[in-house]
């Protein structure tokens, strides 16, 4: 997570912060952006656009020279497209566009396990949330004006929060490949296909549920390469205005926002190290990620400059060791001119 920078998004443009949010890319990264933007302009160099600095435009040869060595390398590269291979099954079902190979290297990225913990507390928000919501729906019924946050929370209904707790609990168990068809899902929370097709979606609304489609790839002898539609993968997280509404909101301390931006400057200068082609293979097709790598690296190559100048104009840093030990070797040296006694 970058840190959040003293500029706020009220002097970026509302148009190119809602086509960049519509892509996935996070306001602290969009706010970063804006920063360096800025730090252009103050330094007279060419201003690039949000969209090529975010890494989701491909920038042209004379805009990469205005990043530095680590970022410009990561604005270049593109991830790795993936084709999807077969047919039709035999069945005659359809795949969905955009999903995702079982087995392939998306489907690994995507899972994200979760602990005791974290169990706790989400299970806790889904009762906290529901209660919240029928507080606010009858507050509805009494006149009182809703915001849209609150409308969009008095339709997490009884069987919302029975389903979440059920996928929680899953995801626990499995640590964190929950993958349950609509079978099982009707089956866990006794309801009807339409009602559970209602709740994921609702839960998806809430920000509660994440999914990606899957599809299942064979090749015989008999029938050819074909394809299937399978489950869907999901996984869940609790966002920060939910945990607002239902008083769960904890703010990350300062050590973990710091370590996670190192984490986030060492991942980028390893990406920048090593070949084009790895580099494509391993560059995430997340854009909101691509976009956090491309400013880290940028970052870290900034702070990386701002050291050396300090060091170079400190002139009470005392002489490096090797100095010290070069001049005691030249003092002992046989050929070294000596004055006679």
């Amino acid at each position: 997570m970058l840190h959040t920078l003293s500029s706020g998004l009220k002097n970026v443009p509302a148009g190119a912060v809602a086509e960049l949010r519509a892509i996935g890319v996070r306001d602290d990264d969009i706010r970063a952006a804006f920063e360096f933007q800025e730090q252009q302009r103050r330094a007279g160099a060419r201003v690039l656009p949000l969209r090529v600095i975010c890494g989701v435009e491909a920038p042209t040869r004379e805009a990469r020279s205005s990043f530095s060595a680590t970022a410009s390398q990561l604005v270049g590269t593109k991830p790795r497209t993936r084709v999807q291979r077969g047919g039709t099954h035999i069945t005659r079902r359809p795949v969905w566009a955009g999903s995702v190979r079982t087995g392939d290297a998306a489907e690994a990225d995507f899972v994200r396990a979760i602990d005791t913990d974290q169990r706790k507390r989400l299970s806790r928000a889904c009762y906290l949330a529901f209660d919240r919501g029928r507080e606010l729906a009858a507050q509805k019924r009494q006149g009182r004006e809703l915001t849209a946050k609150e409308e969009q929370l008095t339709l997490f209904t009884r069987s919302c929060r029975d389903m979440m707790l059920k996928i929680l609990d899953d995801l626990h168990y499995r640590k964190g490949w929950c993958n349950p068809s609509y079978e099982t899902l009707m089956r866990w929370t006794g309801l009807a296909r339409r009602a559970v097709h209602y709740c994921i979606n609702r839960l998806k609304g809430l920000g509660l549920l994440e999914w990606i489609r899957r599809y299942d790839y064979s090749s015989d002898s008999e029938f050819g390469a074909r394809s299937e539609q399978t489950s869907n993968l999901y996984r869940c997280q609790l966002p920060d205005w939910l945990a607002k509404m239902v008083g769960l909101f904890a703010p990350v301390p300062a050590d973990e926002e710091q370590r996670r931006a190192e984490a986030l400057e060492q991942n980028a200068d390893m990406l920048a190290s090593v070949g084009a082609v790895e580099r494509r293979h391993m560059m995430p097709e997340d854009k909101g990620l691509r976009a956090a790598l491309i400013l880290a690296g940028e970052r870290a190559a900034q702070r990386r400059s701002a050291e050396a100048n300090t060091r170079e104009c400190n002139h009470c840093t005392p002489p490096h060791t090797s100095f010290n030990i070069l001049k005691g070797t030249r003092r002992s040296c046989p050929s070294r001119a000596t004055r006679k006694p």
